[in-house]
């Protein structure tokens, strides 16, 4: 991708999102804003093939201009002139096709890199250049609305030394798009794990949660938030600088050691283990033959609570800082070798819940064999910790911040559709308010670019429950972003029930997640009115003892039936005092019929649990119907 500079190109400056130096995309068949900065007052051109548009640089040293809609194609070139010059001072190509923006937290950002030992002919495809990723950096801002990036920005196509970078639903959303429409795609990343709602809003939004504002007030005060965050991860650091110190000095010591059936809660494996913190080594032996020796190696160990650094025959392979990372490590050539080989993890347990997550299962894969490591291990304590490890202030994921620092940057880089796929950070105590936060949170993005019908597609929350308590918190999330669709002009929400983890806050499945936002945007943004969707319940009945439960997927017949081919389940009677009963459901046509024979409930629920997954229904086009509460009139 060739870019010129010519003399004079310190008078000028074109944000990095159109491309500079990589080959942007641009959204094809709507005028574009076009922006940068410059010197005051000077007269600043811009040109793509036969569209130009003139601005003159502000007294804030900005400038922006619009330009009519660009056929999709490309590469076309952009080019930028000052002061009535006839040399553009900077020049480059760009594309024009389909862009999304793709926003949230982790189950949005998880990247290829995390998935490629799941979807390997991935990185063996032929490249695509025409399949377009921009990451934006990782900055949060207290004060106000940036415009600017601290870090370098660029686009990369899908090829298998860039793919790593990728969002993972957003690669294979994109891929599809590709395929379908044959026109360049561009996946704009403004994504941050962990994140909540809060700090994807401006203040104007944030107006209507006082409370969420006054608790961000310390942290405006840029040393109080830097001292803040730096003395949080000072603390846990001496936490483990300890750990090391006291494993050192107890080497010689034993402070505990047996067998444990692994994968499994450490407390359930072993009880001496209830409570534990501190370090704790697990070793497995694995026999290989002899064709293994000098191999190279998957090995995958799942999950683990909290932190590891995993050894092969004394040679670390990987390390992993928190439970959240799929343990998935390559073996180099060179360290395996034939009869006996060692494993050592040495695990650190935060927080006196350490596991190796249960249900995951560990294996170590050469080629087509695959050498399973499900079973016993034995362990020996390094080391105890008197107490828990002190947790991280993140700042980062303050009210406000996400949005001056990420949002902002990117505003007005028109788009065809945004991908929202967060909701995890809020099941806690707002997780009613939801909804209500959601809704604004899409009218603030909105109003930031300038498209007032900018489509959004929700991913509903997956399934997951090994760190979570039944408050409610996860169903109350889903039903919000389900409603949204119902309640918000432009919008669809996809369920996901189905591609996730009851053990794993990042279902690796993205794959599933994003062909159903693809039918989604088929239909909403598309307007393929035959596009699949899920059905869902329209209709609610207490007649004569049964209760009759509508549903319908837009076509008249959904035909229901269940993922598992079990009868329903997941079906629950609520009274008036609170109490609740699990029934027996059964299909007939679009209805589930449940038998009422006691007193009269007041509403049904529907897979209203944190990980629902006994007879879960379906379409007979196989998409999976969202969890509802309906009141029984």
């Amino acid at each position: 991708m060739m870019t010129t500079m010519n003399e004079g190109q310190d008078t000028v400056t074109l944000s990095p999102l159109f491309g500079e130096g990589g080959g942007g995309v641009l959204q094809s068949g709507d005028p574009l804003r076009i922006w940068g900065t410059g010197r005051p007052c000077s007269q600043v051109r811009i040109t793509i093939t036969d569209r130009s548009a003139d601005a003159v640089v502000g007294d804030d040293g900005a400038w922006v201009v619009q330009l009519g809609p660009l056929e999709p194609g490309g590469p076309y070139r952009l080019e930028v002139r000052v002061d009535g010059g006839d040399e553009p001072v900077i020049a480059h190509d760009v594309y024009a096709g389909e862009v999304f923006i793709c926003a949230g937290q982790s189950n949005m950002e998880y990247q290829m890199e995390f998935l490629r030992w799941r979807y390997p002919s991935e990185y063996t495809r032929e490249p695509d250049p025409l399949l377009r990723h921009c990451k934006v950096p990782v900055r949060f801002d207290f004060h106000g609305p940036r415009r600017d990036f601290d870090e370098p920005v660029r686009w990369v196509g899908a090829a298998p030394d860039t793919l790593d970078e990728f969002t993972g639903v957003g690669y294979f959303f994109g891929r599809m798009v590709r395929a379908w429409l044959g026109v360049p795609v561009g996946l704009l990343n403004i994504t941050l794990g962990g994140s909540p709602i809060e700090s994807w809003m401006d203040e104007e939004t944030l107006a209507a949660w006082p409370k969420a504002l006054a608790d961000l007030e310390p942290y405006r005060d840029d040393e109080v938030a830097r001292t803040r965050s730096e003395q949080s991860i000072a603390a846990m650091n001496r936490w483990y600088e300890d750990l090391r110190v006291r494993e050192a000095e107890s080497r010689s010591e034993d402070l505990g050691h047996g067998t444990l059936e692994l994968p499994a809660f450490l407390k359930d494996a072993d009880p001496r283990l209830t409570g534990f913190r501190g370090v704790i080594h697990l070793r497995r032996t694995v026999t290989l033959p002899a064709y293994a020796a000098g191999q190279s190696a998957a090995l995958h160990l799942g999950a683990m609570v909290d932190s590891d650094e995993t050894f092969v025959n004394g040679v670390k392979v990987g390390q992993s800082e928190h439970q959240y990372l799929s343990r998935d490590y390559m073996v180099p050539e060179g360290v395996l070798k034939a009869g006996c080989n060692e494993i050592d993890v040495r695990l650190v347990v935060e927080h006196g819940t350490g596991r190796v997550t249960p249900g995951k299962h560990m294996h170590l894969d050469m080629g087509d064999d695959s050498y399973n490591l499900d079973g016993t291990w034995t362990y020996a304590i390094g080391a105890c910790a008197d107490t828990d490890c002190p947790g991280e202030d993140f700042v980062r994921w303050k009210p406000l911040g996400l949005y001056n620092g990420m949002t902002a940057t990117c505003a007005g880089y028109t788009a065809r559709a945004a991908l929202w796929y967060q909701g995890e950070s809020n099941t806690g105590d707002v997780a009613d308010d939801y909804g209500r936060m959601l809704t604004a949170m899409i009218g603030c993005w909105r109003r930031a670019w300038g498209q007032e019908r900018l489509p959004f597609l929700i991913v509903q929350l997956p399934v997951f429950s090994i760190d979570g308590v039944e408050d409610g918190g996860w169903p109350l999330v889903r039903k919000h972003q389900w409603e949204a669709s119902g309640l918000i002009e432009d919008v669809a929400t996809v369920v996901a029930l189905d591609a996730g983890n009851w053990n794993d806050l990042h279902p690796w499945n993205k794959s599933v997640v994003a062909d159903r936002l693809f039918a989604a945007a088929q239909r909403l943004v598309y307007g393929k009115d035959d596009a699949p969707r899920s059905p869902e319940s329209i209709d609610v009945r207490l007649a004569d003892g049964r209760l009759t439960i509508t549903f319908d997927d837009g076509t008249g017949d959904c035909g229901l039936d269940t993922l598992d081919g079990a009868d329903p389940g997941e079906f629950e009677l609520v009274w008036e005092d609170g109490s609740r009963q699990a029934v027996p459901a059964s299909i007939d046509g679009n209805t589930v019929v449940i038998a009422v024979p006691w007193r009269r409930p007041t509403a049904v629920r529907y897979a209203w649990r944190n990980a629902p997954n006994r007879g879960l229904l379906c379409g007979s086009n196989g998409l999976p119907v969202p969890p509802f509460a309906e009141p029984i009139a």
